[in-house]
Formats: C-alpha cells, sequence, structure tokens
C-alpha cells in the first residue's frame, strides 16, 4: 500500500475524526466527506489506511451503544455452536446473527474484486460529487416508502444479502453505507427502526473485514509513522460518533430520513463548483 506524502498532523487529524464520527451514521457517506476535506486539505495521495482508522473509532462507538442488543445476539450464536454448554438462558433472536454475517458476502465480493478501483475512487473529487448527487436523489425519494412491518429478526436470508448488496455499492466514497442499507431494508419491509439498527450492526463486521484486509496489505507500518494522528483522529470519530447515533435514533422514528437528501445534493454540487472552477 503506498504511504501518503506528509501533510497530515494532529489538528487535521482531529478534524478528519470528527467529520467521520459526525457523518458515519448519518446517511451523507462519511468516506465522501474524508475524500472531500482531504482534498481541501491537499493530501492529493491516497489516505486509506487513515480512514479505516478513524472508521475503527465509529466501529466502537457502535459496540458501546448497542451493546445489549451485542450481548444477546453473541448468546443466540453461542446457543447453536454450543447447545450443551449454553442452553439455559432467555432465547435470543434466532439466526440474526447469521444475517448479520449473510450481508457480509456480496460485501466481501465487491471490496475483493473492485478493491484497485474502489481505492482510486477516494483520490477523485469528482466521482465522489457524482456519487453524492445520486445518493441525494434516492434519498429524497425515499419519503414515498412506507414503513414496514417486519422486524430484523424475521427478514429472511434473501432479505439480508439485499441489504448487504446495498452495503456493497456503499463502499463507492458518495454512497452512503447506512443511507444504502437503511433504505435497503425499508425497501425489504423491514420498520424503519429495525432498518437503522441492523444497518449499523452490520457496520461492525464490514469495519472488521476492512480492518484486516487494510493491515493484511501493509496499513501496519502506516499506523507505525503516524501513531499520534492515528490515536487522536480515532478519539475523535469515536466521541462524536456515539453522539450523533443516539440523535440519528430519533431522527429515524419520526421518518425524517429524506432531509438528509438535500443535503447531499448541496455537498454533491459544491464538490463539482471546487472540481471545475478552483481546484
Amino acid at each position: 500500500m503506498t504511504v501518503p506524502e506528509p501533510g497530515l498532523d494532529i489538528i487535521k487529524s482531529v478534524i478528519l475524526g470528527v467529520v467521520q464520527g459526525i457523518t458515519e451514521f448519518l446517511p451523507v457517506s462519511s468516506s465522501g466527506h474524508l475524500v472531500l476535506f482531504q482534498t481541501l486539505f491537499g493530501m492529493k495521495e491516497s489516505m486509506l489506511s487513515f480512514d479505516i482508522a478513524v472508521h475503527a473509532g465509529t466501529l466502537l462507538a457502535v459496540l458501546i451503544y448497542f451493546r445489549k442488543d451485542l450481548f444477546v445476539i453473541l448468546a443466540d450464536f453461542g446457543k447453536f455452536f454450543l447447545p450443551c454448554v449454553c442452553a439455559r438462558g432467555k432465547p435470543g433472536p434466532q439466526k440474526l446473527w447469521f444475517y448479520i454475517f449473510l450481508t457480509l458476502v456480496p460485501t466481501g465480493m465487491a471490496a475483493v474484486l473492485f478493491k484497485s478501483k474502489i481505492e482510486a475512487a477516494f483520490s477523485d473529487l469528482g466521482l465522489v460529487a457524482v456519487a453524492w448527487l445520486v445518493m441525494g436523489c434516492v434519498l429524497i425519494l425515499s419519503r414515498r416508502f412506507q414503513d414496514g412491518r417486519l422486524e430484523m429478526t424475521g427478514m429472511g436470508w434473501l432479505r439480508a444479502v439485499g441489504v448487504g448488496t446495498a452495503q456493497a455499492v456503499a463502499l463507492l466514497p458518495g454512497i452512503s453505507r447506512s443511507g444504502s442499507t437503511i433504505l435497503g431494508g425499508m425497501v425489504c419491509g423491514l420498520r424503519r427502526e429495525d432498518a437503522a439498527k441492523f444497518s449499523f450492526l452490520i457496520s461492525i463486521p464490514a469495519i472488521l473485514a476492512a480492518i484486516v484486509m487494510d493491515l493484511k496489505d501493509g496499513g501496519l507500518s502506516y499506523f507505525t509513522s503516524h501513531a499520534a494522528e492515528t490515536v487522536f483522529g480515532f478519539l475523535a470519530a469515536f466521541i462524536s460518533g456515539y453522539v450523533v447515533i443516539r440523535w440519528f435514533m430519533g431522527v429515524i422514528q419520526k421518518g425524517k430520513l429524506f432531509i438528509f437528501g438535500y443535503y447531499c445534493l448541496a455537498v454533491g454540487l459544491l464538490s463539482l463548483v471546487l472540481v471545475k472552477y478552483i481546484l
């Protein structure tokens, strides 16, 4: 993996961490915002390793916020593989852990097959701008979606694969992972709140897989040479992410997801102007 040129300091890492924390759970594409701010900061080379580090910060926020749900899911996972040891206790959400891992199939295939193209997109603000415009239009149209009736525990394997496919599309910066997976869940008939919760839960193995792949490709060398910047960015993403996730779950319950579409259109148009006339 190419180590980016010097230019990242602690102040910039904190800014990027806060940007990641605020935008990861909102349907506005955190990766797109990282590309935008890195471009404004003059960071021309790919900073995928740092991007993954701040994503790990928001991952920690998810783990803490949904800790009770995760304990139940892990208990159900244990009962499936160790029925004799875990026979006692309250029944968990059957097969939910299986649905979560199923979403990794299309996401993992896309990440492996299109790895180089996805990495290249992180250096192309113009492409990100177009993706933002598409995302904005889809979010605005989502106000026509009716709230489903299905709970995530009864979604079935086919719907899980469908949500995973939506997550795979969101590997492209500018396409919101949370937005695409929440909308994917709603299209599949999930209740808004369940679609949002499932979206956040499936981010856990997805981000973990991205971290493992990055370390495998030499990302550890970046962390060792930018330790302070990485730690500050990680902490900033964690703190801001935890605050935002609490607020956003309330927004979902009110059915106001579409309002973020107008923001995506605005930031997409702004990015096109920057690319054409300024940068």
